[in-house]
């Protein structure tokens, strides 16, 4: 069964836990795709015939013009957070942000009977809560710091607005509260709640609400529970499926991965794995290793020679055995030869092991000037329909190793490193 492609895109996005919340799914491959604009993430889209794209921070606006057709919710919000095709393959876009409220407010309906919702924040997840909450049909007021931001949401949904300074004295009159608001950013005290509230609070690491809500009987509801709710339709529109929330929630309470330094390159021959990656080395001060040259050194032959003299399936071992010894060490940058991903327990190794980052761009570009006397598997005829051939049937072993996606085509070396090391350093800090 060919597994579809699916990607989740923004700038920064290797923080982005979709990936985690779609991976229970055998029928599609799904990870990170790390675009400078909403134009290259669109691009990479369509070169590698994407069948759905998740949209974050900055391009949720910017993706628009690249579409069809937008839903209800979408054309409402001004901003597409899922990107799929229609049955008539149109290319449309979503706002399952809102949906992902209504889902995460409907766990408590006792409170939206009272028909009043606060919102507290007016940054950019504050339109896909006002639209939820006028879809449930609740009057929403909003209060935020920005006077100018909150006049504009006045106008544009028809909500309440009130003055942030006086929120202890109204926020009780309000049995539906959302906050969305910065982590940590504390407005008024949470123990003057009480049963008769329900919070959401965005935020999903460490709420302000949580702990006080044990303690004062109101009900508290995580941005986790957002998370998953908005991955729920979004899963949907994928793959016309119907799933439970349940087992997002399952996967990404059993999801773990420790960033210990070690970084893998994986891509087709020519790509840049070895050149960036020795750049990438000096930037980050991690050792670099390439596991073709590495292995060159152990057999004491070419990798031409040992395809000739012992075999592809003996070099794959090889191969294996030397990611293996690898995946324990700590500040490491691999370049992966081009064949790495071929074997599942390479994946494997890589996905659980490695930040492994896919190094993309289109075959005529890797070809350009790459020396193939070296390449056995392009000793051929044609070697540019070969190389082909070769890229197309790998791409689901790229995309099922990958933990993102980067697009390095028109890039030289020096900006391939620059690419990586920018959205590696804004998540892990490095």
């Amino acid at each position: 069964m060919e597994k579809k492609l699916l990607a989740v895109t923004g700038n920064p996005v290797l923080h982005s836990l979709s990936p985690v919340l779609m991976s229970f799914s055998e029928k599609i491959n799904y990870f990170r795709l790390c675009a400078e604009t909403a134009d290259e993430a669109i691009r990479t889209f369509k070169q590698l015939d994407f069948k759905g794209l998740n949209v974050t921070a900055p391009f949720k606006k910017d993706v628009i013009k690249f579409l069809d057709v937008l839903t209800p919710n979408a054309q409402k919000a001004e901003a597409v957070n899922c990107i799929f095709y229609t049955s008539d393959h149109k290319l449309c876009g979503d706002n399952t942000d809102i949906k992902g409220v209504e889902l995460t407010l409907k766990l408590y309906p006792e409170f939206l009977e009272q028909k009043k919702m606060l919102v507290i924040g007016s940054g950019g997840a504050t339109p896909a809560v006002i639209i939820a909450g006028q879809n449930l049909g609740l009057d929403v007021t909003v209060t935020a710091r920005n006077i100018n931001a909150l006049e504009t949401l006045k106008k544009r949904f028809n909500v309440e607005v009130a003055d942030i300074k006086n929120i202890e004295k109204f926020v009780n009159d309000f049995a539906v509260i959302v906050q969305a608001l910065p982590s940590g950013v504390k407005v008024f005290d949470p123990e003057i709640l009480t049963k008769d509230h329900v919070v959401l609070d965005a935020n999903y690491k460490d709420s302000i609400f949580e702990i006080p809500s044990k303690k004062q009987g109101f009900k508290f509801l995580s941005g986790k529970n957002w998370l998953v709710n908005q991955a729920v339709p979004s899963y949907e529109n994928f793959t016309s499926e119907k799933i439970s929330p349940e087992i997002m929630y399952e996967t990404l309470q059993n999801y773990k991965f420790d960033f210990q330094g070690r970084i893998a390159l994986t891509g087709f021959m020519g790509v840049g794995k070895t050149t960036s990656g020795k750049e990438l080395s000096r930037l980050t001060g991690y050792r670099f290793i390439d596991s073709d040259d590495e292995i060159e050194k152990n057999e004491g032959m070419k990798i031409s020679e040992i395809f000739a003299k012992k075999g592809e399936d003996y070099f794959r071992k090889t191969e294996t055995e030397f990611l293996r010894t690898l995946s324990k060490e700590k500040n490491i940058i691999l370049s992966c030869g081009g064949g790495t991903v071929k074997q599942e327990e390479n994946r494997k190794i890589l996905r659980e092991n490695f930040l492994n980052i896919w190094l993309y761009a289109p075959v005529e570009y890797c070809l350009d000037g790459l020396d193939i006397s070296n390449r056995p598997l392009l000793q051929c005829e044609n070697p540019v329909e070969k190389a082909r051939e070769m890229f197309l049937s790998r791409v689901p072993f790229y995309a099922a190793s990958a933990y993102a996606l980067i697009n390095v085509e028109n890039l030289n070396r020096e900006q391939i490193a620059e690419k990586i090391y920018g959205q590696v350093s804004k998540t892990f800090k490095i």
